[in-house]
């Protein structure tokens, strides 16, 4: 009994100090550590170093497709560890004719600096300014592919007006709605933090919040989502559907969090939506 109240306290005394800052740090979980390299996967790849004046320095993998290119994807990771664990999401990509930009945020992997907002908003942004300016793109289409985290990012990226023309396609998957409205899910699932859930929620800001600016987007837009999601609820992925402007398509998922694009016949689905979505993309 007395380990329990010592945890009770633990975990309140941590709520409170995230509620009495809105840090928004909370929702990022960055690593080091590499896992692999695509090396690893016998993929040919570039370390990308982009230095910046008065911001931390980004690293980032480019992953040139095979043969002529038909696109780029701008790959935007979840809010863990960094891109050597989430490669096997677009790992296939490159095979189908696809260069790929992996960014890390500040904070994660060879990324200098600290994780958290706005910081990680710019690190986007920064990310999508660079591969206009490289001329890596060429004229071939730019395609934005978000997952979790990352798909709550580069939408908010994508609705701003500055950036309206600079992406021919976007794809979130698993993108939660807005910061309040996750850490409320996320809090209303333990008995521990259930009571703070509400405050908590009405602390964090929802300046950046993807509701608010995913209608916004010119873009045609597909979003995807797990209905076995265990950790962004399904209805975020309906909500955010529903608040889109056309042209936009909605893709139905099975399986744990983030995991679908290993699925060949998910892949066969994605590239379906890229080749009837965004044009010059075709085989």
């Amino acid at each position: 009994m007395a380990l329990l109240l010592r945890l009770k306290l633990s975990i309140t005394v941590l709520v409170m100090m995230m509620m009495s800052s809105g840090c928004t740090g909370v929702f990022f979980f960055p690593e080091k550590r590499w896992y692999q390299t695509p090396e690893h996967q016998e993929l040919a790849y570039e370390d990308v170093f982009l230095e910046r004046e008065g911001a931390p320095g980004l690293h980032g993998w480019w992953l040139p497709a095979e043969g002529e290119p038909r696109a780029t994807v701008y790959f935007l990771h979840g809010n863990a560890q960094n891109v050597s664990t989430h490669l096997m999401n677009v790992v296939w990509l490159p095979e189908r004719g696809f260069n790929v930009f992996l960014l890390d945020y500040r904070g994660y992997g060879k990324s200098e600096g600290s994780a958290r907002m706005p910081g990680a908003l710019e690190d986007v942004q920064y990310g999508l300014d660079w591969l206009h300016g490289s001329e890596r793109v060429g004229e071939r289409p730019l395609i934005l592919f978000g997952q979790s985290l990352g798909g709550a990012l580069g939408g908010r990226v994508a609705g701003e007006s500055e950036n309206h023309g600079k992406l021919d396609c976007v794809m979130l998957e698993a993108a939660f709605t807005g910061f309040p409205r996750i850490a409320r899910d996320v809090m209303s699932r333990s008995w521990l933090l259930w009571p703070f859930q509400w405050p908590m929620a009405l602390l964090l800001p929802g300046r950046w919040d993807l509701d608010r600016v995913i209608d916004d987007i010119p873009a045609p837009l597909l979003i995807l989502h797990s209905r076995d999601d265990e950790i962004i609820p399904f209805e975020h992925g309906r909500r955010l559907y529903e608040a889109a402007s056309p042209p936009k398509d909605f893709m139905e998922l099975r399986g744990p969090h983030i995991a679908a694009a290993g699925d060949p016949a998910v892949q066969e689905d994605i590239l379906a939506f890229i080749e009837r979505a965004c044009p010059g993309a075709g085989e």
